[in-house]
């Protein structure tokens, strides 16, 4: 195997798990992990009225509010085995499938998308309460195709490109107040795992999926 060299001053036989070069001290760039392509669940979820809600209540009121909503929405989407992608300012982006596969990322996206709002519809009683201003969120998902990795050299981590991915962000934007808005991808995913569930649950005493809820825009 060939030691790893510094692209800055050439100095080579550097050690494998080295950060920074002996001789110039540079950085050494760490090798990326590979691309690849998923079939996911693509999860956005967005305040409304977010700029509003700032000129009520101000930056560090506001900072509060949305700690404690990200919070309470990672844990859900953690709880369904997703992956919380990004913080995009006022909501979240979420994969479910990636980096971890899920046969059922789409049956697990609805149940934390309903889930979110649940918890969503909490946290605004406490703010109507205190601030006496509406907290909403509108929630979007799309299934298909994505590319995943880690993207440029910076510390933008692991993340999810493609097209399927500006498809979940415009069914967030389309989605009612309070609401959740799925493609037509995601719906026919869904009703696949669930038909998969009650079937195999036909089999073993009939008690699989029998609660599991129909989404609704």
């Amino acid at each position: 195997m060939t030691a790893p060299a510094c692209g800055t001053c050439g100095m080579a036989a550097l050690r494998d798990d080295a950060k920074f070069c002996h001789e110039c001290g540079a950085p050494i760039a760490q090798p990326h992990k590979v691309a690849e392509f998923k079939q996911v669940t693509v999860l956005f979820a967005d305040v409304v009225n977010s700029m509003d809600i700032a000129a009520a209540v101000g930056a560090e009121r506001l900072r509060e509010i949305m700690t404690g909503l990200v919070s309470r929405c990672a844990s859900v989407v953690q709880r369904y085995g997703g992956t919380v992608d990004k913080f995009t300012g006022d909501g979240i982006m979420a994969l479910f499938g990636a980096p971890v596969a899920l046969e059922d990322h789409a049956f697990r996206a609805c149940l934390a998308a309903l889930d979110v709002q649940q918890e969503t519809q909490r946290l605004a009683a406490e703010v109507q309460g205190c601030d006496g201003i509406a907290l909403q969120l509108r929630v979007g998902l799309n299934s298909g195709q994505v590319i995943t990795g880690e993207i440029g050299s910076g510390p933008m981590g692991y993340t999810a490109i493609g097209e399927q991915v500006g498809m979940a962000q415009r069914m967030e934007s389309v989605a009612p107040s309070g609401g959740v808005m799925l493609s037509e991808s995601t719906l026919d995913v869904y009703q696949r795992a669930v038909t998969s569930a009650v079937e195999g649950g036909a089999g073993s005493g009939g008690r699989v999926a029998q609660s599991a809820p129909t989404p609704t825009p």
